[in-house]
């Protein structure tokens, strides 16, 4: 070919500067199918004829829309009017269902942010006595005689369940203590862990636990629920008789502040729950 006729194309260098892209994206798309120049000369030159530049021009706006380059290529093959709007139309519905899941992140991380300043807001070692709606609760129960690297296996099993959807409300991990066990001042034995869960959709029906509404009492101190355990109790238990309450569930003890807000597990806040009726409701 003579020296005139080359003036008539691109070399990939030239090209690649016209889009501002490097060199190397055009190696690839050469390599990959996707643009091959029209000619390589003797000197190993790339040339890239005017149509392989408007073909470029698609490329890198497809791109730039995050497009992948195996249906711009099959695009290519199969240009249309029709085949455009349905590669666009692909593209927008998975940006929408993108845009559903930033949104729910966002919800989730908003909620989290004010749960988190709430705690700003706590009234410790007051007991309060209040009704409560009907709540879901991710339940994983506890085998029996489990102890240390087991019991790190459940609660793992657990958090997995949990962390894996977005609907959950709560970051925290609460548990479960029988309240036979409580009330007779054995306080290190749980029998379950549990979080705060908004719908049913994504889990198994035995790991869903319906807390009903009713009437509670509750409190919220601070330290570890192991070392202040001995002195909720009877506090517990004086508030019950002076209320004529019995209790009707076991203990839910949930953190507020734990190994995510501090290292220091004398700074730890948890609140415990418990579901009570009047005596003479019984």
């Amino acid at each position: 070919m003579k020296q005139t006729e080359h003036n008539n194309y691109f070399t990939s260098g030239e090209l690649a500067n016209l889009y501002r892209i490097p060199k190397q994206t055009l190696l690839y798309y050469d390599k990959i199918g996707l643009l091959k120049p029209e000619f390589i000369s003797s000197n190993g030159y790339r040339h890239y004829n005017i149509h392989q530049y408007l073909t470029l021009e698609i490329i890198i706006n497809l791109r730039n829309l995050d497009i992948p380059i195996v249906e711009i290529k099959e695009y290519l093959a199969n240009r249309s009017l029709e085949n455009f709007i349905k590669l666009i139309d692909k593209k927008s519905s998975q940006c929408l269902k993108e845009i559903s899941s930033l949104q729910k992140t966002y919800q989730s991380l908003s909620l989290v942010k004010q749960n988190t300043l709430n705690i700003n807001n706590i009234i410790l070692d007051q007991i309060l006595l209040t009704s409560e709606p009907a709540k879901n609760l991710c339940l994983t129960h506890i085998e029996n005689n489990q102890l240390g690297k087991n019991i790190i296996k459940m609660t793992a099993r657990h958090v997995y369940k949990i962390f894996s959807k977005n609907e959950f409300r709560e970051k925290n991990v609460g548990w479960v203590i029988n309240k036979n066990d409580f009330f007779s001042n054995i306080y290190n034995k749980s029998i379950a862990f549990y979080s705060i869960y908004d719908t049913e959709e994504y889990l198994n029906n035995h790991s869903i636990y319906i807390r009903p509404a009713g009437l509670y009492i509750s409190m919220v101190f601070k330290g570890t629920y192991y070392e202040k355990a001995p002195q909720l109790m009877p506090k517990l238990n004086n508030f019950m008789k002076i209320n004529n309450l019995i209790p009707v569930s076991d203990i839910f003890v949930m953190p507020l502040k734990n190994h995510w807000l501090t290292t220091d597990v004398s700074q730890y806040i948890n609140q415990l729950t418990i579901h009570v009726q009047n005596k003479t409701t019984v």
